[in-house]
């Protein structure tokens, strides 16, 4: 009896030891395959693999080199973690058979870009003009127009490192999929966006464009980056870091006038708001009627933000004013307006230039020929009147305001009016 006992534990060391190299082996196999395929476009070495009867697994000290970009990441670890041991050793197969699990989990932690690599520098090349996206950030900003490598340094950046979970839940009877993905950038910002897709079957589905989408919440937590960048962009302006912020929203105002797009005070406050607090913004919407319908493209602005029951919070607190108007025209003739402009005595780039317009001052008796334009006008009383102006009587000149609920009009006699300025 005793020697049946002793044999039978050494069948257990020994199965379990042979179960858990196959585990190795089965992993190891899958990651090699992996970086395989990836060897056309980039060179991937590793140090360590390990796997769990839970169903998960393991690599680290991973580096990705780029040729291409001659630029190197570095990733502490990536783990794969599926629902138990059988999913993670079938995985393979029910991907080739377009199955789809009921639950993964993807996990990258320490995902590492070098600021003074050259993939940072391609982009700190001052030949690439800078995007409308990078002109918006960096209004009032000095003479920065891109938040390139430098500026990053400046700010006291050296590195980009990301954690990341994706991950999904499939209920197959009710043909749903639940994602989420987060991403912690760390010292600069945190991102969650997370949703739900209808009419999933399989893999196939995805192929096939029959999957619907359904509620989605997209959450931006900053994380140190937008109060660095206030410091940075004021003492390039030379400005206080208040000065800068108010200098800064008023130009993203007339920045937007200037494309022919006009947002509701809420939203412009919402973002100063963001900025004096650096706090978090979060939106919530439902494109579940989106799927299919034709006739989207002809839909207004607004009429697309209930469409899909836009919500937007700053800190925690719903902003309701989210409405924008958009001059189409304006804005496509705008958006295509180039330059050329002469940057150095030796040679002549050519370069997209943004035309911010601005509020000027114009004298009274000129203020006429400014029919149609927007206006701030100010009279004898201390009263402020911002609008567009409308000249039918040469003696009292008309201001229409645009509100929440629709237009409201002010009639000022044109001798009581001490100053003005014109948007131009």
């Amino acid at each position: 009896m005793k020697k049946i006992v002793i044999a039978l534990f050494i069948m257990s060391i020994t199965c379990f030891a042979i179960l858990k190299g196959s585990l190795w082996y089965f992993t190891q196999q899958f990651v090699d395959n992996q970086v395989i395929q990836a060897k056309s476009y980039a060179q991937i070495t590793y140090k360590e693999i390990k796997s769990s009867f839970t169903g998960s697994a393991t690599v680290s000290g991973i580096k990705v080199y780029i040729p291409l970009l001659d630029e190197s990441i570095f990733i502490e670890s990536i783990q794969f973690m599926a629902p138990d041991l059988i999913t993670l050793l079938t995985l393979d197969n029910q991907l080739k058979n377009n199955e789809l699990p009921e639950s993964l989990k993807l996990i990258i932690t320490g995902a590492a870009l070098d600021l003074n690599g050259n993939l940072m520098k391609m982009i700190d090349n001052p030949d690439i003009p800078p995007t409308q996206l990078e002109v918006f950030s960096t209004l009032a900003c000095g003479d920065i127009h891109r938040i390139g490598s430098k500026a990053l340094n400046a700010m006291g950046y050296d590195s980009f490192t990301s954690d990341i979970v994706l991950s999904y839940n499939y209920d197959a009877r009710k043909k749903t999929l639940v994602y989420h993905l987060k991403d912690s950038i760390r010292d600069i910002t945190h991102l969650n966006f997370s949703g739900k897709l209808k009419n999933v079957t399989d893999l196939n589905s995805f192929k096939n464009n029959n999957v619907k989408s359904g509620p989605i919440t997209l959450e931006i937590i900053d994380d140190s980056y937008i109060e660095r960048k206030n410091r940075f962009c004021a003492n390039q302006g030379g400005r206080k870091t208040n000065e800068y912020i108010k200098e800064h929203t008023l130009q993203v105002e007339e920045y937007l006038l200037s494309y022919g797009v006009e947002p509701e005070e809420g939203l412009l406050s919402a973002y100063k708001t963001v900025l004096e607090t650096s706090g978090a913004i979060r939106l919530e919407a439902d494109l579940s009627n989106l799927t299919g319908t034709q006739e989207l493209v002809s839909f207004e602005p607004n009429d697309i933000i209930q469409f899909v029951r836009l919500k937007l919070f700053v800190n925690n607190k719903r902003i309701n004013e989210i409405s924008i108007n958009i001059d189409k025209e304006k804005l496509v003739q705008t958006a295509t307006n180039t330059e050329v402009e002469l940057e150095t005595p030796d040679e002549v780039k050519k370069k997209q230039a943004i035309i911010i317009k601005k509020y000027r001052p114009v004298s009274i008796a000129n203020l006429k020929n400014f029919n149609g334009f927007r206006v701030k006008i100010k009279t004898d009383k201390g009263k402020q009147f911002k609008g567009t102006l409308k000249v039918s009587n040469p003696k009292i000149y008309e201001i229409v305001s645009r509100l929440r609920s629709g237009n409201i009009s002010y009639h000022v006699p044109v001798k009581t009016i001490t100053k003005a300025e014109v948007f131009n």
